[in-house]
């Protein structure tokens, strides 16, 4: 397998004939067909049905023409880094965050920083906390947030926040009027889950099953933004960062302290060893600034 087979194969798929590739290859349709036949043969799969003279992607072929634009999305992400590095020298900042703080509490740092460095150029990435830990570890970006830490050499970590969970009602619940809301009040709640994976979830699932209290759980998301769209819905009760709290008060929902406290993590990685940048650090500050404002109860 070469890269210009793969070519061939993927202006097949994109143009939708040996034709129109052979065209933009400056090549014959013939040389298109032999370059699509070596590559069959070299990763043992057939590619297209060959009826009436038409070329029909198979399963497989669909398959693996996913595969091979995922490739070529990398190829065209180092090429804009270049441009970039061309037009802004060292002067951009990538960030990549989990959605907890991806959607409002990072954009706001953001709007902060540009106040400071207004030529800078940032890249914000929303995705999930593995997506944030690979690139993180991988120099895909120069700062991620996650709230889950998986232990690796690659990878240096500063823990930024450990705050205690909202519990979020939806507009007009019979609890909005309580100013602390308790394991018993939720006792037949339909609930909002966080998905299995997150660590957030068995401390709240724990607490419930300690003071035996049976909730209704009929939903669950990996994502505390979701969770308060559901909630504002009407669809349930949920538990969530207070970060992800802040960006929908605006929205009816209402918040309330919850008691036992569930904690919220929230840490920034760095690609280990990776030299000083005085942005990186610009921001890291200006998030601790920011982070001041959610106070512990006591």
């Amino acid at each position: 397998m070469n890269l210009r087979q793969i070519e061939a194969f993927r202006l097949i798929m994109l143009r939708g004939s040996m034709t129109a590739a052979a065209q933009e290859l400056h090549t014959s349709q013939p040389s298109i067909s032999r370059l699509i036949a070596e590559l069959e043969a070299s990763i043992e799969l057939r590619l297209f049905e060959r009826k009436a003279g038409r070329l029909t992607p198979t399963d497989e072929g669909l398959t693996f023409y996913r595969e091979v634009e995922r490739s070529f999305l990398g190829l065209e992400n180092l090429a804009q880094a270049a441009k970039d590095i061309r037009f802004f020298g060292t002067g951009r900042l990538r960030i990549a965050a989990m959605p907890a703080v991806a959607l409002g509490f990072v954009p706001r740092c953001i709007r902060i920083f540009k106040e400071r460095y207004p030529n800078v150029t940032i890249s914000l990435q929303m995705r999930s906390e593995a997506t944030v830990t690979r690139w993180s570890s991988s120099h895909y970006c120069d700062i991620g947030f996650v709230a889950n830490i998986v232990g690796s050499p690659s990878i240096e970590v500063r823990h930024l926040y450990s705050l205690p969970g909202y519990c979020a009602l939806p507009p007009g619940h019979r609890l909005a009027s309580r100013e602390i809301i308790v394991p018993e009040d939720l006792e037949g709640e339909s609930f909002i889950s966080l998905a299995l994976e997150d660590g957030a979830r068995a401390r709240v699932d724990r607490v419930f099953e300690r003071l035996g209290v049976k909730r209704q759980l009929a939903l669950e998301s990996p994502f505390g933004a979701t969770i308060c769209a559901l909630v504002g819905q009407g669809l349930g009760i949920g538990i969530v960062n207070p970060i992800v709290a802040d960006d929908y008060r605006h929205t009816g929902i209402t918040f309330r302290p919850f008691k036992p406290a569930i904690v919220f993590e929230g840490n920034a990685l760095f690609p280990t060893h990776h030299q000083a940048n005085v942005l990186v650090d610009g921001f890291l500050q200006i998030v601790r600034d920011e982070l001041r404002q959610y106070e512990l109860p006591e």
